[in-house]
């Protein structure tokens, strides 16, 4: 939120992803060394058992945040027909992020679901591949972006879905310091 990209920002080297990842259900991109490292993390838990996990979201652009941010503010406009336009986007601005202030236009986070969580929630910390990203995710440069307790420092909800690529060595201190957020680590 306090670096915001340009309208005209689309990271250099997006690559798709293969629709192995993606279950075939869209066309998903990322910075292509996120990729890289998505595709062996997801080749490990694969290879541990767990096969039900796809991306579902990565690189957005300005324009299609926008429309997100401005299908959200509409529906919570419906959800809540008392409440001002200001207040509307409050709420939405604690699971969404305004454009040029979406991580997910660097290319570098992405969102996963699984088989029997197709919807972007909380239920996905139950599903046994949240565990092995709790316990793996920083070995492949992952970090949970949006932790459980901490919408406090980030601004964000909890969301188990959302993994940000910062880099192997980064993203083992920030393990090793107890899964601290990347605002909290910057400070």
């Amino acid at each position: 939120k306090s670096h915001p990209l340009g309208a005209s920002y689309v990271p250099s080297d997006l690559v798709i992803l293969d629709y192995e990842l993606t279950n075939g259900r869209k066309l998903v991109q990322l910075d292509r060394t996120a990729a890289d490292a998505l595709t062996a993390m997801m080749l490990c838990m694969r290879a541990d058992g767990i096969d039900d996990v796809f991306v579902t979201s990565g690189y957005r652009s300005y324009e299609y945040q926008q429309i997100l941010f401005n299908t959200y503010l509409g529906n919570e406009m419906k959800k809540h027909p008392d409440w001002t336009v200001e207040q509307c986007r409050a709420e939405v601005l604690t699971y969404s992020a305004l454009p040029g202030e979406s991580e997910h236009q660097t290319g570098l986070c992405l969102d996963l679901i699984s088989t029997g969580n197709v919807v972007l929630d909380e239920t996905f910390a139950d599903n046994p591949a949240y565990a092995w990203l709790t316990e793996n995710a920083h070995n492949f440069g992952f970090i949970l972006r949006y932790p459980k307790d901490k919408t406090y420092i980030t601004g964000i909800i909890y969301e188990p879905w959302h993994y940000r690529y910062v880099g192997k060595e980064l993203a083992q201190e920030i393990h090793e310091l107890g899964d601290i957020t990347l605002e909290e680590y910057i400070q």
